[in-house]
C-alpha cells in the first residue's frame, strides 16, 4: 500500500542498507520504492547518507588508547561497594520502557541520524502548518470579539462606528510637519472600544506578528494606543465618509494590517512607480502574507487571499481614484474601503 506523505520512515529501508534483508527481502522492497514516490524520497536520502558515510577515512584509535585507559581506572581506586536492601520477594525482571537503540559502530551513528534527519524533515513542515493554522485562527476569534464591541458600540450610539472627530484641512492621519495640522492617526477612532470596556487590549494584538498588547491599566489615562504595535489591525479610514451599520453588511471594516502604509506613511516605491511592482495587490505582511482576515460590517470574519475583496471587488488596502496620499484623503462613498491604522 503507498504510503500517506507524513508516513514514518519504513525500518526495511535501513535493513537493506545495513545489510539485514535476504535476497527475496530485498526483491520486494525494490520493488515497492519503484512504486511509491514517498518510499523512493526516503530511500534516496538513506542512499546519500550512506554514500557520505562510505567516503569518510575510518577513524583510528591511538595506539595507547588501552594502557592510557588502564592507567585511568588504576588511579580511580577499587570499586565502591553497593549494598542492596533486602527484599521480601526477588525482583521480577522488569521490561524495558521507551526505545532502547544497540549502536555498535559508526555506520549505526549515522543510521540513527539519517532516522532523525527523515523525522525532523517530515514532521518540521506538519509542525509549521499547524501553528500557521492555530495563528490563523486565533486572529480570527480576536476580530470577531472586535465586531461584538462594535456591535455594543453602535447599539449605544446610534449605528454609528468607533470615531472621534475629524477636522477636515486641519488634521492628518499621516504624520505631518506642516504647521497648523496636526496628526490624527487612524488607528485613534477604534480606541473608544477600549475607554468604553467594550474589548480587551489583547484582542487588538495578532499572534502571527510582533505586536504586544498595551497595558490594560493604561487605557484610561489616555486616548490613543500607547505605540503603534499594540494595534495588529487596520481600521475603515474615517476621515471621509463614514459608514453606519445601516450599509452594505459585507463591507470590509477591520482585517490584518495594510501591506503599503507603514504608520500612516505610504510604501507605494520607485518599484511601484515603474511598473515593476504594485504593492496594492499583496497581501498583509501577517500570516506570510497568504492572506488576511477581515471582518465585515454585520460581524463576519472571512479568509481572503486577495485585497480586491471589498464590495464589487473594490481594493481594501486603497481608496477609489488616489494614486497620492498626503494624509488627509478619505473615503467618497459608504461602499469605498480604505483600512488604514
Amino acid at each position: 500500500m503507498p504510503h500517506s506523505p507524513d508516513s514514518e520512515l519504513d525500518p526495511n529501508l535501513l535493513d537493506l542498507y545495513l545489510g539485514q534483508l535476504s535476497p527475496e527481502q530485498r526483491a520486494e522492497l525494490e520493488r515497492r520504492i519503484s512504486a511509491d514516490p514517498v518510499l523512493a524520497k526516503h530511500n534516496e536520502a538513506l542512499a546519500a547518507v550512506f554514500r557520505a558515510l562510505d567516503s569518510a577515512p575510518e577513524p583510528t584509535p591511538p595506539a595507547d588508547l588501552a594502557q592510557r585507559v588502564s592507567a585511568r581506572v588504576a588511579a580511580a581506586g577499587p570499586a565502591p561497594r553497593v549494598i542492596s536492601p533486602p527484599t521480601a520477594e526477588p525482583e521480577q525482571e522488569r521490561e524495558p520502557r521507551g526505545i532502547i537503540l544497540r549502536i555498535h559502530s559508526l555506520r549505526d551513528v549515522v543510521a540513527v541520524a539519517a532516522m532523525i534527519v527523515l523525522a525532523v524533515g517530515l514532521g518540521v513542515p506538519s509542525l509549521l502548518h499547524v501553528r500557521e493554522r492555530n495563528q490563523r485562527i486565533a486572529c480570527s476569534n480576536n476580530l470577531a470579539q472586535l465586531g461584538r464591541g462594535m456591535q455594543a458600540y453602535a447599539a449605544t450610539f446610534g449605528d454609528s462606528l468607533p470615531f472621534v472627530g475629524w477636522r477636515r484641512g486641519h488634521d492628518s492621519w499621516q504624520p505631518t510637519s506642516e504647521p497648523g495640522v496636526a496628526t490624527l492617526p487612524n488607528r485613534r477612532h477604534v480606541y473608544p472600544l477600549l475607554r468604553g470596556g467594550h474589548v480587551r487590549t489583547v484582542w487588538f494584538v495578532c499572534p502571527a506578528g510582533d505586536a504586544v498588547p498595551m497595558p490594560a491599566e493604561q487605557v484610561r489615562y489616555r486616548d490613543d494606543f500607547i505605540e503603534s504595535r499594540n494595534l495588529s489591525y487596520a481600521y475603515q479610514n474615517m476621515a471621509g465618509v463614514r459608514p453606519s451599520l445601516l450599509d452594505d453588511p459585507g463591507l470590509p471594516i477591520l482585517a490584518d494590517d495594510n501591506p503599503c502604509f507603514d504608520d500612516g506613511h505610504p510604501l507605494f516605491d520607485v518599484l511601484r512607480r515603474l511598473g515593476l511592482r504594485d504593492p496594492a495587490k499583496s497581501n498583509s505582511r501577517a500570516h506570510r502574507r497568504a492572506g488576511q482576515n477581515v471582518l465585515t460590517l454585520d460581524g463576519r470574519v472571512i479568509w481572503t487571499t486577495t485585497p480586491d475583496s471589498g464590495i464589487n471587488g473594490d481594493n481594501i488596502w486603497t481608496l477609489d481614484h488616489v494614486t497620492e496620499y498626503t494624509g488627509q484623503e478619505g473615503p467618497k462613498s459608504t461602499t469605498d474601503t480604505h483600512l488604514l491604522k
